[in-house]
């Protein structure tokens, strides 16, 4: 089940104590968005950018035929951050070179799978999150609150909200080891 944007903001308003905003967020209130939801939205935004930009890309796979022996970024259906890797279509990596409009691929003309990451979309309240599975709503929230009152002028509520962030980001990325015994011998 994709993450809300509705459904982080709404936690991070609870975080923050603003239970009037978390109701606006999931529905309540009022006809028109007040200013300060309209802020936990664009916090949101902050949030997901730095999340897919800085700790876990947002990588997309597409398929082109170059022209000339190149492809030009315009032709991605995402604006790519950066390539990871350019595939031929038997899985062989192909030696390319970045420039400010396009991808040179030295006179390559056949098909190419590129691997690319890319930045999230401006999201509003009713959208989805470009996130699911490691990255939790509340691990978002976390970020909305510390970015919110921030902007709010609530420096030290920032600060152990940002503290917060940061630990459950290094807990989302710390891969999980199976724990393994050695066989034991009996002489």
């Amino acid at each position: 089940m994709p993450i809300t944007v509705k459904e982080v903001v709404s936690l991070a308003a609870s975080l923050v104590g603003r239970g009037d905003l978390a109701a606006e967020a999931d529905g309540g209130s009022t006809e028109q968005t007040s200013e300060e939801l309209l802020l936990l939205v664009r916090c949101y935004n902050l949030v997901e950018s730095e999340v897919a930009l800085d700790y876990f890309p947002l990588k997309k796979r597409e398929k082109f035929i170059p022209e000339a022996g190149a492809v030009l970024y315009e032709r991605f259906t995402e604006a790519p951050v950066n390539i990871v890797k350019v595939t031929d279509a038997d899985g062989h990596g192909i030696a390319f070179e970045m420039y400010p409009a396009r991808i040179e691929l030295h006179g390559y003309r056949s098909e190419v799978a590129i691997t690319y990451s890319f930045a999230p979309q401006t999201k509003a309240l009713g959208q989805d999150s470009a996130f699911s599975g490691k990255i939790s709503p509340r691990l978002l929230a976390f970020g909305v609150a510390a970015e919110f009152l921030l902007a709010c002028g609530r420096f030290a509520e920032a600060s152990t909200f940002e503290k917060k962030y940061r630990e459950a980001l290094a807990a989302a990325g710390t891969a999980r080891k199976e724990l393994k015994l050695r066989a034991r011998r009996w002489v």
